[in-house]
């Protein structure tokens, strides 16, 4: 795990940590005894009523990409009658689109079934607005093109010289020129920066991996100093939001590729977790990024 990851994420548990009491030293120590089992779906299918899938690294990537096992898992799911929902740090459409792209490569996620962390935003901004502190009506904007609709049911526009210093990240499509842009807004008085995609790292289809928005906010935050909002896994809203569309007795398994948001989050969620080995976790590191983050999954599960 890259240096500037592991900080990040260590970050994100103890201001989850601190805001909501969790019990680290209790979490820690049933790590330490844990030891997640290698599963294949058949064999913990029964054992859920509800399952939640990372998108991005779990079952797709860029373009239409569809990770080995994926469509399987989800066909199996579906016949067997089990609530599914998206659960995804995505930010570059509203959900409505973003459930189009995952039913473009076979996933038929419905919009409601899709949660994401774009989709918090409106929560927040309407929060901010009543308290006063920020207007909110205009950010310098660093993402996808797309994107833009997410601030735009929002009441936000994206512009150049924004009239408070604000700043929204939702990928990590900025230049230098961007950088500098965002850290000089970001200094002024008063500054706050959101992040509507916490994600640190993430896979590419051959195999490597690469910083992303969270990586990118984390230096405009270091470098600025300014007050920095989380959307997205995993932090409890989003989990909040997950809970509000299931019943409350269901039993729940999420599924992702990345520790510190997907099996993190789902701890904060009070869920279950099973991890795929392999996309934003190596093999290789596995052990060691488990000790570093002093989490585990239940399961870690592969195709089959």
């Amino acid at each position: 795990m890259d240096r500037l990851e592991s900080q990040i994420y260590l970050r994100y548990q103890k201001l989850i940590c601190d805001a909501t009491g969790l019990d680290f030293d209790s979490r820690s120590n049933q790590t330490k005894v844990h030891l997640p089992q290698t599963v294949t779906l058949s064999e913990i299918i029964d054992i859920y009523d509800a399952f939640c899938f990372d998108g991005y690294g779990t079952l797709y990537n860029r373009g239409r990409f569809v990770y080995s096992g994926a469509l399987e898992w989800y066909a199996a799911l579906r016949k067997a009658g089990k609530e599914l929902r998206l659960v995804t740090n995505a930010a570059s459409n509203v959900d409505a689109a973003l459930a189009q792209d995952a039913a473009d490569r076979g996933f038929d996620f419905t919009a409601e079934e899709t949660i994401s962390s774009g989709s918090l935003l409106a929560a927040t901004v309407a929060d901010i607005r009543k308290r006063g502190e920020w207007g909110l009506e205009e950010v310098f904007y660093i993402g996808r093109e797309t994107g833009k609709n997410v601030l735009g049911a929002c009441g936000i526009r994206a512009v150049e010289n924004p009239a408070e210093p604000i700043v929204a990240v939702s990928s990590s499509t900025a230049t230098p020129e961007m950088f500098e842009r965002a850290a000089g807004i970001l200094s002024q008085n008063r500054g706050l920066l959101l992040v509507l995609n916490p994600d640190a790292w993430a896979p590419n289809i051959d195999g490597s991996r690469s910083p992303v928005s969270g990586a990118l906010s984390e230096r405009l935050r270091l470098l600025s100093g300014a007050k920095t909002l989380y959307l997205g896994k995993p932090f409890p809203a989003i989990w909040e939001r997950v809970h509000e569309t299931l019943a409350p007795e269901a039993r729940v398994l999420m599924v992702g590729d990345t520790l510190g948001t997907d099996v993190f989050g789902a701890h904060v969620a009070g869920f279950d977790s099973a991890l795929v080995v392999g996309r934003n976790v190596s093999e290789a590191d596995l052990e060691s990024d488990e000790a570093l983050l002093q989490i585990r999954p239940n399961f870690y599960l592969v195709p089959g």
